[in-house]
């Protein structure tokens, strides 16, 4: 029934040319490509919510891609020397954290030390998401989350951005990543992180009215 409708939408609507044009409700189809994670390979998505991170880098736009079984995977749109690059995110929960990670290891993510964590193992349901090991790139920076689209706005007299810290680690092959965001309220959130080209994205296109 999910594709029916889906296919439904791509026939009534022509093909959306950007990321940065997709809003909740559109529809995303990946190709087939070994660089993603096979959960996502020739899967249709459809947009769940629209969000954008503040760095002092600049902006991020993230989309939130949700299935036909209602599991959640984060999208952003980056540009590194004139080419475009997804990263893709799955949150994984602190059960899952402790079974890849060595606890004590994880922990110095928060100390003076640059850490460098090895996975200690690859299950199955993780499959293309997880490197063999990872290295700390990033520590305790600060951002602001913004449950909107701001692509294109002055955010410089916003009040509504939710602050966060956060830290990040990169795979030994430079696919993959790995990032922990520290909310307001203490909580924590980890998500494993697979960088591909943008041309895996085979097409977007619009909800209908």
């Amino acid at each position: 029934m999910f594709k029916k409708f889906f296919s439904g939408k791509k026939d009534q609507r022509p093909a959306l040319e950007s990321v940065n044009q997709l809003q909740p409700g559109d529809i995303i189809l990946f190709k087939y490509r070994e660089s993603l994670p096979p959960e996502l390979r020739e899967k249709q998505f459809e947009v769940n919510k629209i969000g954008t991170y503040e760095y002092s880098s600049g902006t991020s736009k993230e989309v939130v891609l949700k299935d036909d079984s209602d599991n959640i995977y984060f999208m952003a749109l980056e540009e590194n020397d004139g080419e475009q690059h997804l990263c893709l995110g799955k949150k994984i929960s602190r059960q899952q954290v402790y079974s890849l990670f060595n606890e004590e290891t994880f922990a110095q993510l928060w100390t003076e030390q640059w850490v460098d964590l090895e996975s200690q193992e690859q299950p199955q349901a993780l499959n293309g998401w997880l490197a063999r090991r990872y290295s700390q790139t990033i520590k305790d920076q600060k951002a602001y989350y913004y449950a909107r689209d701001c692509h294109g706005t002055d955010l410089s007299q916003a009040e509504d951005g939710e602050e966060l810290r956060f830290h990040e680690c990169e795979g030994d092959d430079d696919h993959y990543g790995l990032n922990i965001e520290i909310n307001d309220d203490g909580s924590t959130d980890v998500f494993l992180q697979v960088y591909c080209p943008a041309d895996v994205i085979a097409e977007m296109w619009p909800h209908g009215d």
